[in-house]
């Protein structure tokens, strides 16, 4: 049976960035069972590299994405909202500090499965996999965030004409 997920938020821009949650959240969900997999002790090591090397490319396909999103934030909606709450503490620093951490993780990730994985042992994988995992749960902890905090700072902030131009500059795909 499909369940349809209904939307949190009625105004345009935010359901921009809510399905953009969705999505990324999915995307997620693909890899993270990898993830679960390694953790939880499923792979022999023949199998560790395998999935270690699907895990890999979904999350490689997993960057563009993402990194589109995260740019939206950045460059559309929290300089917008800085401008009421300001942007060297709080919410806004917070997420754009996650924003990094996110980054580091995959990035460590990726560093760490660029060589020859025929060279790496199953305690190896497993540790390397970890990151992934990590980036997992600050991303995912990372929407609730955004969703809970930012974006009824959005209702609650902007004007709406601010609201609307937020909508036409967010109306954008993160899929190429």
């Amino acid at each position: 049976m499909t369940t349809v997920k209904k939307f949190q938020f009625e105004l345009p821009a935010l359901r921009v960035l809510e399905n953009e949650h969705n999505y990324l959240s999915y995307l997620m969900d693909g890899w993270h069972t990898i993830v679960l997999g390694f953790e939880r002790d499923i792979y022999n090591e023949e199998e560790a590299r395998e999935a270690l090397q699907t895990l890999r490319k979904l999350i490689i396909e997993f960057i563009e994405p993402l990194k589109n999103h995260t740019e939206k934030e950045e460059e559309i909606l929290f300089p917008l909202l800085s401008k009421y709450i300001g942007d060297e503490q709080g919410p806004i620093r917070a997420l754009e500090d996650e924003h990094e951490e996110i980054d580091s993780y995959i990035g460590h990730f990726l560093h760490h499965t660029l060589g020859n994985l025929n060279e790496l042992s199953l305690q190896e994988m497993k540790d390397i996999v970890k990151d992934a995992g990590e980036a997992f749960e600050v991303i995912t902890i990372h929407f609730v965030k955004e969703q809970s905090i930012v974006f009824p700072m959005v209702i609650n902030t902007l004007r709406i004409t601010e609201q609307d131009q937020l909508f036409d500059d967010l109306y954008t795909s993160i899929i190429s």
